[in-house]
């Protein structure tokens, strides 16, 4: 019997990589689509969420606080309905691997899909790809009903708005990881999720712009990747160019680098701490 080409091992391995994650990615929506309920009123609310920012932003008048540089009058419709429709990366970052840890756990199938030969990274990571398809698809729709409502974007830069979603997700996701960390330790997700979202709201500038909060707490919000990815949305919306946007673009993309090493680490020192101790099947 012929060995098969070094070279052509890295090839495999991927093809077979990729073939994990596609079969993950369909398990996830045969799940979503098997409670039809559910999935029906996901999307009614987004029509809900874009009525109620609607009416409350006819009680702010315009301001040019709401605008990226400070320069134009904006109303403040144009600032909050940019915030909710893509904060929902950061819930989907921060709900989907934990989730998908749980319901692994409670299904029984958590300690037979790790004795297969996949990598943890492979394993955690493609947890949320049918998460952020999702979240991309309901953004989406948020964005388009927000039109209907007065959202003007026919000055959206894409490129501007492609690079932060990409960094966004980058830059959010070892949050996720993390309180799937936890989920697979303590069986709970801890503090983590209620941090991060309240964080998003209180410090982020997902209702109320930075500059008009004390210092303590702009300094506080700069340090949550929420805020940036914020910030590069809404220049997105309003025709801002990357190279405008180039320091939130830098903090998201360092923060990336390494805050996901590092959270994988954590996640495979979890694994291997319920192996050693007989728990990686309780839930």
């Amino acid at each position: 019997m012929s060995a098969i080409p070094t070279s052509s091992r890295p090839a495999s391995a991927l093809n077979a990589g990729w073939a994990k994650v596609g079969a993950i990615f369909r398990r996830d929506v045969i799940v979503a689509l098997s409670y039809p309920g559910n999935f029906a009123l996901s999307w009614l609310g987004i029509i809900v969420e874009v009525v109620v920012a609607y009416y409350i932003s006819r009680l702010v008048p315009p301001s040019r606080l709401f605008s990226p540089d400070g320069t134009v009058v904006v109303s403040y419709f144009q600032y909050i309905a940019v915030n909710a429709a893509f904060v929902r990366f950061q819930t989907a970052a921060l709900n989907s691997f934990s989730e998908s840890i749980r319901d692994a756990q409670l299904t029984g199938t958590l300690e037979m899909v790790l004795a297969t030969p996949t990598q943890l990274p492979t394993l955690i990571l493609s947890s949320a790809a049918w998460s952020f398809t999702y979240a991309i698809l309901q953004t989406g729709v948020y964005l388009v009903i927000a039109v209907g409502f007065g959202l003007n974007l026919t000055h959206a830069n894409p490129l501007t708005a492609l690079v932060f979603l990409v960094l966004s997700v980058g830059a959010v996701s070892p949050l996720g990881v993390l309180a799937a960390s936890l989920a697979m330790v303590i069986k709970k997700t801890g503090p983590v999720e209620w941090i991060s979202t309240a964080s998003a709201s209180l410090f982020g500038g997902a209702y109320l712009p930075l500059s008009r909060l004390p210092i303590a707490i702009q300094v506080l919000g700069w340090i949550l990747p929420i805020t940036h990815s914020l910030n590069g949305f809404r220049a997105a919306a309003a025709g801002v160019p990357l190279s405008g946007v180039a320091s939130d673009a830098i903090w998201l993309l360092v923060a990336s680098l390494i805050l996901m090493p590092f959270s994988l680490w954590i996640f495979a020192r979890s694994v291997g701490k319920a192996r050693v101790d007989g728990t990686l099947a309780m839930y």
